[in-house]
């Protein structure tokens, strides 16, 4: 498959805990380009205490991967992995951080121990100030993985769902993919991301997954989380 979108990786050099160097994405970026990826929103990690890289780095390593990679034929978009927290919204709305590409997407991560309440609230907060959350690998939330009716009222409430590559295929152990498969089943899967941070520890796998999803779902629905869905982030450009 040709045309797809990586909407989750940290590719973006020396920001947060994936790539390191300039000559790492550029081999990162090259394994995308041959699983068929031609869009990438770059998405380095924000998380008070952790990482919080200035954005004038990742501007910087921003333009230079740009550069880096520019007779390569695919796009290139800044993002944010945002880890969630109260003053959330008052960055995106001052800038602080980036959106999707610019546009009113937003990838939230949530922490494992975070109560479904708490990711009501945090949602509900994003979506009265303008923006459209995409709940980050949600795989790794107890709170919806072991509830498919709160998955069900985010999704009513405007919330997007984003679970990784290497889950769908099964990395993460039997009950990861069990809770992806019943996702797709259920229709409440909207994006895939790599979450690519390395080529060997987490490398990314959407070429894989594009094929898992062709021969199990049939090639129009595994175009629809891979190629539609994903262009929306970036159709307003």
């Amino acid at each position: 498959m040709r045309g797809i979108y990586d909407v989750h990786c940290h590719i973006l050099p020396g920001v947060d805990d994936g790539a390191k160097t300039m000559e790492e994405s550029i081999e990162l970026i090259r394994k995308e380009y041959e699983d068929g990826v031609r869009s990438i929103v770059l998405t380095p990690h924000f998380r008070r205490g952790m990482f919080e890289p200035k954005m004038e780095q990742i501007y910087e390593a921003f333009d230079a991967l740009t550069f880096a990679v520019r007779r390569m034929n695919l796009k290139l978009y800044l993002g944010c992995e945002y880890h969630v927290n109260m003053n959330m919204a008052e960055d995106l709305i001052e800038g602080r951080r980036p959106t999707m590409a610019g546009s009113s997407f937003v990838l939230c991560e949530f922490s494992s121990e975070d109560k479904a309440a708490y990711i009501n609230e945090r949602c509900y907060q994003l979506i009265s100030s303008g923006f459209t959350p995409i709940l980050a690998h949600i795989e790794r939330y107890p709170a919806l993985t072991k509830d498919f009716d709160q998955i069900g009222a985010l999704t009513e409430l405007g919330c997007r769902m984003q679970v990784n590559a290497g889950s769908i295929l099964g990395r993460d152990g039997f009950g990861t993919k069990r809770f992806c498969k019943k996702l797709i089943e259920e229709d409440l899967l909207d994006f895939i991301g790599s979450d690519a941070h390395d080529r060997k520890v987490r490398p990314p796998l959407l070429g894989a997954c594009a094929e898992f999803l062709e021969k199990k779902y049939g090639a129009d629905y595994a175009r629809t989380v891979m190629c539609s869905n994903p262009s929306e982030i970036v159709e307003h450009l």
